[in-house]
């Protein structure tokens, strides 16, 4: 008599077996997608693909028609599998010029939107681009649209109200609202004054170690507001600058790090010293390479870059000066050894390094006036390790001269203008003669 496992075993052997085998047949066959048969038509909203794949012992097609087949024999397995794919590519545009595109493009040049009442206007800017002498190869005309971007804000030119505000040497072409083009006369006015064409101002960098020098010299300073962190502003007469300059000379730690005369007022002056640190930053498993693993070489800059813009104010009394500086210094690189066996070498390892960065900003925009000196402390920076470069004597020469050692000191700066030309009947142009006490230092970033 059988017993009861012995019956359970007869009656479910014969399923499981059938089981396991489509298992293993389903393991033995592998798809490989296909590379070199695809084919794409725009004209078309559905892709069809075929597929071929084999293994030892099997082989599979594809079809557009979904069916699964398999037969098993001795020797061989073959299953047949279709993919059914609708992938929907949407065509906005065929545009001559541009080819298919999904965005949908017209080329229909429609009137110009008024709904804000936006007007017109073309500025003659040929009195500050052809009448100033610039260095080979500068544009001096977009120094115009900076500063108009930076007054008015960049949203004024990129969102609703539809906007214009292109330039050429020549030629400045706004549209925009009155209020915009009141703001956009104003700085060109600024530009093309004949009287302002004459005017020149200074800027001197210097260096001490320590800012103790605030203890004795704030008898000789009046602050004015800077919005840039870590940052003070003076404003302080030239007698004065005089005598600060005096005390601070006796210092062991004083340095002049570098000084620039007659910058035009409107011109741009821009100094940038850098230099190229190269590392290993990485290395990566390559069989092909030397030492079996593909070196990433990068490289780093460091230095610094001083952007310095005065443009005097309508009113003949006040200058706006845009100061810019941006300093990257390098102050170690920190070694980390990888291990990086190989079979020849199982042992190796290699040295990649990680810098440690040490950065500063300045983006001011600071109005002062014309017979005083503005004073700016940057706080204690960091200094990168640069080295002399060119032996003229500008501001370059003096920068590259004396920062060669990294290390941090105390930066000041000062700014002011040198010549007396005055300008004969300054309230001329419907700018006010006289303005209140809290108007007469203005700081602003847009």
């Amino acid at each position: 008599m059988l017993s009861l496992k012995r019956i359970y075993f007869l009656l479910f052997f014969p399923t499981l077996t059938f089981c396991l085998s489509q298992e293993l047949l389903s393991e033995e066959t592998h798809f490989v997608p296909p590379v070199k048969s695809a084919n794409f038509s725009g004209a078309s909203n559905s892709t069809s693909s075929s597929i071929t794949a084999s293994t030892s012992g099997t082989s599979s097609t594809s079809s557009i028609t979904p069916a699964v087949a398999a037969s098993t024999t001795p020797t061989t397995t073959t299953t047949s599998t279709s993919i059914n794919t609708n992938a929907q590519i949407p065509i906005g545009t065929a545009d001559p010029v541009l080819g298919n595109r999904i965005a949908k493009i017209s080329n229909q040049l429609r009137e110009i939107p008024k709904d804000a009442e936006q007007i017109w206007r073309e500025y003659d800017i040929t009195p500050y681009t052809k009448g100033r002498k610039f260095l080979d190869g500068s544009q001096p005309e977009q120094t115009i649209v900076d500063w108009i971007l930076r007054q008015t804000g960049a949203k004024k030119w990129h969102a609703a109200p539809f906007s214009i505000l292109t330039v050429e040497p020549e030629k400045l072409y706004v549209y925009n609202t009155k209020n915009v083009q009141l703001i956009v006369a104003d700085i060109v006015d600024r530009f093309v004054h004949p009287s302002f064409a004459n005017e020149s101002y200074s800027i001197r960098v210097i260096s001490i170690s320590r800012p103790d020098w605030l203890v004795r010299g704030r008898q000789y300073l009046k602050p004015i507001p800077i919005l840039s962190s870590g940052v003070q502003g003076w404003i302080l007469e030239k007698e004065g600058r005089n005598l600060l300059l005096q005390e601070l000379s006796k210092r062991n730690d004083f340095k002049e790090i570098a000084s620039q005369h007659l910058i035009p007022n409107g011109v741009a002056h821009r100094v940038s010293s850098k230099q190229q640190r190269r590392y290993l930053r990485d290395i990566q498993p390559n069989p092909s390479a030397a030492n079996g693993y593909a070196e990433d070489w990068v490289t780093i800059d460091e230095g610094f870059d001083v952007t310095f813009v005065p443009l005097a104010v309508m009113d003949g009394w006040r200058t706006d000066a845009i100061i810019k500086l941006e300093i990257t210094q390098i102050d170690k690189m920190i070694p980390l050894q990888i291990d990086a066996p190989t079979t020849a070498n199982p042992r190796q390892r290699i040295e990649i390094e990680s810098p440690q960065v040490a950065k500063f900003s300045l983006d001011e925009q600071i109005r002062f006036p014309k017979e005083k000196v503005l004073l700016l402390d940057l706080g204690t920076i960091p200094l990168p390790n640069l080295k002399q470069t060119t032996e003229s004597g500008n501001m370059l020469a003096g920068l590259t001269k004396n920062l060669t050692a990294s290390k941090r000191a105390n930066i000041l700066l000062t700014i002011e203008k040198v010549n007396n030309s005055q300008i004969t009947n300054p309230t001329s142009v419907n700018q006010p003669s006289t303005i209140s006490g809290n108007q007469m230092y203005w700081n602003s970033r847009k």
